[in-house]
């Protein structure tokens, strides 16, 4: 069997699209120069791959609607399109943001309602639908027009196999072009660096590595991930 690793997934792409399951794929992939698009679960946490796959079957339909959205006694930083904090004017503290989640989908939108002094976080819901809308149908248009596609997924819990495999199934009847999907599982254990799995053949398109679950910001673990990725002009 012939496995595939990182260095088989090193390359150009027409598109590097993060899939969650927290900020790391779109931040880290805008810190190397990778995203030119911000995709509907940038700025979330969709810690449950299984739900992700359902999102991704239905093509986001009914995804954070009004009325499947509650709100958790838990704070957040407000960022902007590129993942930065967004400060409190002629101040250095950051605007926080309310933590609301889709209970359809068990996926959190945690950067994107500011909050404002005596205002529910609902009374920002119709301009924040427009943008989600708009991530959805730019990441559905740029998935479904791109040659050469590379997905990166980080795993926050337990991944199975079969899920895994969904996930590419999925994916492979979104897009018409070539794709691979990078898949970052984090374990307790200690890893210094990033662990390659050596799963499957080129044929699944998928490198699943491992890495330490204190590793997730590590500068040189993602330049491990990301280097000698490109994407074509």
């Amino acid at each position: 069997m012939i496995n595939i690793n990182l260095q088989d997934i090193k390359g150009s792409y027409n598109l590097v699209a993060g899939l969650g399951s927290w900020c790391g794929p779109a931040l880290y992939s805008e810190r190397h120069s990778l995203r030119r698009h911000s995709f509907p679960l940038d700025w979330m946490q969709s810690p449950f791959l299984p739900d992700v796959n359902t999102l991704l079957r239905n093509k986001f339909q009914g995804f954070m609607e009004v009325e499947n959205i509650i709100e958790k006694d838990i704070l957040a930083n407000y960022v902007d399109d590129n993942g930065y904090p967004i400060f409190k004017s002629g101040t250095s503290e950051s605007i926080r943001s309310h933590y609301v989640t889709d209970i359809k989908y068990n996926i959190d939108s945690v950067h994107d309602f500011p909050m404002v002094p005596n205002q529910h976080w609902s009374v920002q819901y119709p301009p924040y639908k427009i943008r989600l809308d708009h991530r959805i149908q730019t990441f559905l248009n740029q998935i479904a027009q791109s040659q050469r596609t590379l997905f990166i997924r980080y795993e926050w819990m337990p991944t199975s196999y079969e899920d895994v495999i969904n996930l590419k199934s999925i994916l492979t009847d979104m897009t018409n072009g070539n794709f691979n999907l990078l898949l970052v599982e984090t374990v307790d254990e200690e890893l210094h660096g990033v662990k390659e799995m050596n799963f499957g053949t080129p044929e699944d398109k998928i490198c699943w590595v491992q890495v330490s679950r204190d590793n997730c910001t590590n500068a040189a673990v993602w330049n491990d991930l990301l280097s000698g990725i490109t994407l074509l002009n």
